[in-house]
């Protein structure tokens, strides 16, 4: 694992979903990715602290947090708290959740989930997927991985010149990006989660226009 940047955007209003996708997967073969791709995923559940029989929340560390799964470590659980802390669990965290239904309930209606493809480009890695909330489609995603380094200082100028060159003329690139990382000396999976969240986040509250699934 590397340093990642994380960013998300939408298809033009003349594309579909796919459409813009698959446009992006071309200009990545262009460029020199590996046509040998495989497949990632990603989902995102809030849970919300229940009020006990006294009507106060039962909750230690908050009144919500959110869970996140991701394929690339399909044995842990992060759970990130409402003071933007992560937690990084075992899966067997998810049997745990289940027990605590009294306390805790998971909101269905929220649920992220994110599936795509993965790329490889020297030492590099590059993952395109779309997201979701439940049936509707909420905006593409894309993060960029340089894989040989976990320190954050060396790799954030390199990072950001190579996203401009994967992203092209498809995937805007704000100019804040680096901001969105930790100001830490190494880089940890966790960075990468928080990340996304803020995503998922985004997603909650904004509905694009006329979004067409293609």
């Amino acid at each position: 694992m590397g340093v990642s940047f994380v960013l998300h955007w939408y298809p033009l209003p003349s594309q579909t979903a796919s459409q813009a996708e698959e446009c992006l997967h071309t200009h990545l073969v262009n460029i020199g990715a590996s046509k040998a791709v495989t497949t990632w995923k990603m989902d995102c559940e809030q849970f919300s602290a229940l009020p006990n029989l006294s009507g106060n929340m039962r909750s230690i560390s908050g009144r919500s947090f959110q869970v996140i799964h991701t394929s690339e470590s399909e044995s842990l659980s992060f759970a990130i708290t409402d003071q933007m802390n992560v937690i990084v669990a075992e899966r067997s965290f998810d049997h745990i959740l289940v027990k605590m239904s009294d306390c805790y309930q998971p909101n269905k209606v929220t649920r992220i989930e994110v599936k795509g493809r993965k790329f490889e480009i020297g030492d590099f890695a590059v993952k395109v997927g779309s997201v979701f909330m439940g049936p509707s489609f909420k905006c593409l995603v894309t993060e960029v991985e340089y894989k040989p380094s976990v320190r954050i200082k060396d790799t954030c100028a390199l990072l950001f010149e190579f996203l401009r060159i994967v992203c092209g003329d498809i995937v805007p690139v704000p100019e804040n990006l680096t901001q969105k990382i930790p100001n830490t000396q190494f880089y940890q999976l966790s960075d990468t989660i928080m990340q996304y969240k803020k995503v998922f986040d985004d997603c909650r509250r904004v509905n694009p226009n006329s979004m067409m699934l293609g």
